[in-house]
């Protein structure tokens, strides 16, 4: 790991100091939305479930298995795949305070066909069996990851022969030559990196899982830009305690202008494990 890449302590921190802020932003879902087309006029917070039945749709969970959703956040998807399905559900976060209120909300739950908890764990370091989940999702956690050939590898491991994993991930699609070190350098910081869409797939080879789909969505999520940043306005005190005035402000007019920049994008994944 680099000095340019995110800390996992420092993810951890900035999770935990803004988990009760968060939760009180869209039903406390904290990732991209989706909308079919131009012509979807969906809210925010409908988007923001359609992304949800996307990533759960590629899992394609069935009846009686264990899934891992690895970088749970304060819940929400699992807790809506807990509704639909009769499974059980294993949530990790490396936040302790994302997982209190994840356990809170899962106790709070009314509803539920399958069964749901939530662990404080590291992705690079699974503190599980071999073989353990028949399926893991992965909900725009791996832009935190500093090494996601390792988390990668880590999913393969504790997947079961034939396990499936379903991704989504902020990503650098093309980038013409003369703007790669500026994206790139902009795309990572102590809290996130951005990876390379064109080398997910080899990515994927390389832990020992078959890509399946590999999906680049990014026109069905540019919407989201101005949601984000008109959450973190409402939230503006809470941000500015947690990361200062100076860096919400710079944070800030990026959201603004992520919308307009095509280089910045997102993919939706599906892989699995081979039978042996």
């Amino acid at each position: 790991m680099t000095e340019n890449t995110p800390s996992s302590s420092k993810v951890a921190e900035l999770y935990d100091e803004l988990t009760v802020t968060q939760a009180g932003l869209w039903n406390g879902n904290l990732h991209y939305g989706y909308w079919t087309g131009p012509d979807d006029s969906s809210s925010f917070e409908e988007a923001l479930d359609q992304m949800t039945e996307q990533v759960i749709r590629r899992l394609d969970p069935r009846p009686g298995q264990h899934v891992l959703d690895l970088g749970c956040g304060i819940g929400a998807p699992a807790l809506r795949l807990a509704r639909d399905y009769p499974i059980r559900i294993t949530g990790i976060s490396i936040s302790p305070r994302q997982v209190d209120l994840a356990s809170e909300r899962a106790r709070d739950a009314t509803g539920l066909a399958g069964e749901v908890s939530f662990e404080v764990a590291d992705a690079m370091n699974l503190p599980y069996p071999d073989g353990s989940f028949d399926g893991v999702m992965s909900l725009e956690s791996m832009v935190h990851m500093p090494d996601k050939t390792r988390v990668l590898k880590e999913i393969a491991r504790v997947l079961r022969p034939s396990g499936r994993l379903s991704l989504a991930d902020i990503v650098l699609r093309t980038v013409p030559d003369q703007r790669g070190d500026s994206l790139q350098e902009a795309a990572t910081t102590e809290t996130f990196s951005m990876g390379k869409l064109d080398e997910y797939g080899e990515l994927l080879s390389e832990a020992g899982l078959v890509p399946l789909e590999i999906t680049d969505v990014s026109e069905h999520t540019r919407r989201s830009y101005p949601y984000f940043v008109a959450g973190a306005e409402s939230c503006r005190e809470d941000y500015i305690r947690v990361i200062g005035l100076e860096e919400f402000e710079k944070r800030l007019e990026e959201g603004r202008q992520l919308e307009l920049v095509p280089e910045i994008g997102y993919v939706l994944i599906a892989a699995k494990r081979p039978e042996s």
